[in-house]
C-alpha cells in the first residue's frame, strides 16, 4: 500500500510537471523578451556563460559617451553594464556553461518546482500533512508565482526560492537525518542559500536582515548560538564573491548598477547651410551636476560617479498610494484566494494548544508574514508604478504583484487551513474529498483565467505579441546593417543584443546625438509610422538643421523602420 507521504508526492510531482510545460508558452520565442529587464538578464547570463564576464564593450560608446544602450543596462567607460542586481545572471550564466543556452529559459520555473516541494516540507512540518500538500499545490497554481515563473528572466520567483530553500535546511535538516555526523551542512546551505538570496535582490535585505535575527532570537530554545553562528559565517562567507563582483563592475563593493550613473557627453553642432561643419563634445559629470568642461572630438575618458543616496524608502512613504495599490493589487486581484486567506488567518492564529516548539515556529511564521506585508506593502506601494500603457489598468503583469511574491507565498498554508476546515464541518465529513477536490479545481480555474486570459498582459495574449515581435525582430535584422544604431521609442528590448540602441527618438539629446552617430555607423529609426506631414516636418525642418535626412524602409503594422542618412555636401 503507497504511503501517504509517497502519495503526496507523486501528486505533487504530476502537478509540478503540468505547471513546468505550462511556463513554457512564452519560452520557445527567446531572444525576444517583454520587458527590458528580462533582454538584460538574458544578455548578461549569456555573456557571464560564454566569456565569464559580466560587462560587454561597446565601441562606438568610448566615442560617442556612453549613450548607446537600452533600458536597464547602463553604460560606463564604453563598458554596458546592468542596472539590476547580479545574483540571476550569475547564477543562470553558470547553469548555462554547464548545460547550454537553451537551457536559460527553463532554470526559473525549475526552480520554481524545487521550492514546491521544499515549502511542502515546511508547512508540513509547521501544520500538518494535509495543509503541507495544499500550500505546495497552492503555491503552483497561485497566480504571482505561477505567472512570474513563466517569465523566465525576471529574479522575483528566483529570489523567493532560494530563500524557502534556505529555510527548508534550517527547519527540515535533511543532512541531519541522513548523517548525523554531518549535520552542520544543514546551517551552511541555509545561510548560503540566504546570500544567494540577496545576490539576486539585495535591497530586501532591509527586511529579511531584521526578520531572521528576531527569528533565531525567537527560536533559541532549539537554535543553538553555536547554530546561529555557522548560519551567518556561511551567509557573510557566500556574500563575499558577490561583492566583489560589484567592486569590479562599478568601483565599490556595496554599489550597484543603480547608484552609478556614466558621465554625459553631449555635443554643440555648428551647422551652415545645413551641413555639420563642426562638433564640439561637452561632458557633463552627472544627471544633476553642472559641472562641465569642453573637450576636443577625440574620445573622452569617462569616470563612474556615485548617485545621490537613497534612503531606505526610495520612493517615500504615501500611504494613500499605498492603500489603494494594496486594495488593487493584495486584496482585490486574486479575491477567490485573498478570502479564504482571512479565514485561514483566523483559525491558525498560534494561540492554540499545540506543542511548544510547532508554536514558537508558528510565530516565527506570523512574524515574517506580518513584516513582509508592513514593509512590502509600503516601500513598493507608495510609488506609483506603470508597467502598462494604460495606466488605470490593473493587471496581473505589473510590478506590484512580483515584488510582493514573499508574502503570496506566505498566505498558501492559511488558505489550506480554509479549505481543510471547511472538509471537516459536519455536513462534509463524508464529502471530505470530493470537497477538497472542488475547492481545489474552482481555485484552479479562476487562477488559470487570472494567469493566461484575464488581461493584455495575461501569457496568451503576452503570447500573440511575441511572435508578431519575434517576426518583427527577424526582419529588421535581415534589413539593417549588423553594425547599425536603431533609435527607439520602447522597442530597445527588440533588437537588443543584436544591434545598438538608443532610447527614446523624443529627446533632444538624442537628436543631438544623431549627426555623430550618423558619421560612424548605419542609422535607422523604429518606432510609430510617421504622418506624412511629421516626416515632411522632420525633412525639410528639423533633420534638415542637423544635416539629416529620414526615409521610410518598411513598416510592420502600426510601426515602421526608417533610415536617417546624412545629406550630401552638394
Amino acid at each position: 500500500m503507497v504511503s501517504e507521504t509517497r502519495r503526496d508526492l507523486i501528486m505533487l510531482a504530476v502537478a509540478s510537471l503540468l505547471f513546468f510545460c505550462s511556463t513554457q508558452i512564452l519560452s520557445f520565442l527567446s531572444p525576444v523578451f517583454s520587458s527590458p529587464d528580462e533582454t538584460a538578464n538574458a544578455f548578461f547570463s549569456e555573456t557571464f556563460a560564454t566569456q565569464g564576464k559580466l560587462y560587454s564593450f561597446e565601441s562606438l560608446n568610448a566615442v560617442l559617451g556612453d549613450v548607446l544602450y537600452p533600458r536597464s543596462i547602463i553604460s560606463v567607460e564604453g563598458r554596458l553594464l546592468p542596472i539590476g542586481f547580479l545574483g540571476l545572471p550569475i547564477l543562470f550564466g553558470c547553469l548555462t556553461w554547464l548545460f547550454g543556452n537553451w537551457s536559460l529559459p527553463f532554470w526559473t520555473p525549475f526552480f520554481a518546482v524545487l521550492a514546491a516541494f521544499a515549502w511542502y516540507a515546511i508547512t508540513r512540518r509547521l501544520f500538518d500533512r494535509r495543509i503541507g500538500l495544499l500550500s505546495a499545490l497552492l503555491l503552483l497554481i497561485f497566480p504571482a508565482w505561477w505567472y512570474w515563473s513563466a517569465r523566465p528572466l525576471m529574479p522575483n520567483v528566483l529570489f523567493v526560492s532560494l530563500l524557502i530553500f534556505s529555510v527548508f535546511f534550517l527547519l527540515i535538516r535533511p543532512i541531519k537525518f541522513w548523517q548525523k555526523k554531518i549535520g552542520w551542512l544543514d546551517l551552511v546551505l541555509a545561510g548560503g542559500f540566504f546570500a544567494l538570496s540577496l545576490w539576486v535582490r539585495t535591497f530586501e535585505v532591509l527586511w529579511l536582515a531584521p526578520v531572521t535575527v528576531a527569528g533565531l532570537i525567537i527560536l533559541r530554545k532549539y537554535i543553538s548560538w553555536k547554530s546561529a553562528v555557522l548560519f551567518f559565517v556561511s551567509s557573510a562567507i557566500a556574500m563575499l564573491p558577490f561583492l566583489i563582483f560589484n567592486n569590479s563592475l562599478y568601483g565599490a563593493p556595496w554599489k550597484t548598477g543603480y547608484t552609478v550613473s556614466p558621465v554625459v557627453v553631449q555635443d554643440v553642432q555648428i551647422v551652415q547651410d545645413g551641413q555639420i561643419v563642426q562638433v564640439v563634445q561637452v561632458v557633463q559629470l552627472s544627471q544633476s551636476s553642472n559641472v562641465a568642461s569642453e573637450a576636443s572630438a577625440a574620445p573622452v575618458a569617462h569616470e563612474a560617479l556615485e548617485a545621490p543616496t537613497t534612503s531606505i524608502l526610495p520612493f517615500g512613504l504615501h500611504l494613500r498610494t499605498a492603500a489603494k495599490n494594496i486594495l488593487n493589487y493584495g486584496f482585490l486581484m486574486f479575491w477567490w484566494l485573498t478570502i479564504p486567506a482571512i479565514i485561514g488567518l483566523v483559525l491558525l492564529w498560534p494561540g492554540r494548544a499545540i506543542k511548544d516548539e510547532k508554536r514558537n515556529w508558528r510565530w516565527c511564521y506570523f512574524m515574517v508574514l506580518a513584516v513582509a506585508a508592513i514593509w512590502l506593502g509600503l516601500v513598493y506601494g507608495s510609488w506609483s508604478i506603470f508597467d502598462n500603457p494604460d495606466k488605470s489598468a490593473v493587471t496581473i503583469g505589473n510590478s506590484y504583484i512580483r515584488y510582493w511574491l514573499p508574502v503570496f507565498v506566505l498566505l498558501t498554508p492559511l488558505i489550506a487551513t480554509a479549505v481543510v476546515n471547511l472538509t471537516v464541518l459536519p455536513f462534509a465529513q463524508k464529502k471530505r474529498v470530493m470537497i477538497s477536490v472542488a475547492c481545489f479545481l474552482v481555485l484552479f480555474g479562476l487562477s488559470t483565467h487570472a494567469v493566461f486570459f484575464a488581461s493584455d498582459d495575461s501569457l496568451w495574449p503576452m503570447r500573440t505579441r511575441l511572435v508578431e515581435a519575434a517576426g518583427i525582430h527577424e526582419r529588421v535584422l535581415q534589413l539593417t546593417e549588423a553594425n547599425a544604431v536603431i533609435v527607439v521609442d520602447r522597442a530597445d528590448k527588440l533588437f537588443f543584443p543584436d544591434r545598438s540602441v538608443r532610447y527614446p527618438l523624443r529627446d533632444e539629446a538624442t537628436y543631438d546625438l544623431l549627426p555623430r552617430i550618423a558619421l560612424r555607423a548605419p542609422l535607422y529609426y523604429y518606432g510609430i509610422t510617421f504622418p506624412q506631414i511629421d516626416l515632411a516636418y522632420l525633412n525639410n525642418d528639423k533633420l534638415k538643421n542637423f544635416g539629416l535626412s529620414i526615409e521610410l524602409v518598411e513598416t510592420f503594422g502600426e510601426e515602421s523602420l526608417y533610415r536617417i542618412s546624412v545629406l550630401n555636401s552638394d
